[in-house]
């Protein structure tokens, strides 16, 4: 029986959010297509969580490119949206960013849009895609 895919959060044509991902997740994801993962999550959050360094292991051994990013829950800052973009200009896609639960990744993708599209546009965006962070949505409109 094969491993289901993780939920995802589809942010454009090539990039999908989700949360934490296990080795089987990256199995199934490598299977589906998937030719890039961005980790934004850092080390250690959780005591039961995997390493990066682990999955990166794994993925790379699957053929998947592998970007890590962590970013401190809460603290998401402009500027790593826009080493987020930079990730994003040279990925292969399709893509899958991943952290605790998906909104760092979600808020880092608007954060690398901030420039190409109207805030309120983001805003709706996300929404339509799953995420509720009015705080987020506040910090974007401003």
């Amino acid at each position: 029986m094969s491993h289901q895919l993780p939920v995802m959060r589809q942010l454009t044509d090539t990039l999908s959010a989700c949360a934490q991902l296990t080795k089987e997740d990256i199995k199934a994801l490598a299977d589906a297509g998937v030719k890039t993962l961005i980790c934004n999550r850092p080390d250690d959050e959780e005591p039961d969580q995997p390493a990066a360094s682990s999955l990166q292991a794994y993925a790379e051994s699957l053929g998947l490119e592998w970007f890590f990013q962590p970013v401190i829950s809460g603290q998401v800052e402009d500027a790593q949206g826009d080493e987020f973009a930079e990730i994003l200009s040279k990925a292969k896609t399709p893509i899958v960013a991943f952290c605790r639960s998906g909104a760092r990744c979600g808020m880092l993708w608007a954060l690398s849009q901030r420039n190409q599209q109207q805030p309120q546009a983001l805003v709706e965006h996300l929404k339509a895609s799953g995420y509720d962070m009015p705080d987020f949505f506040a910090r974007l409109i401003k």
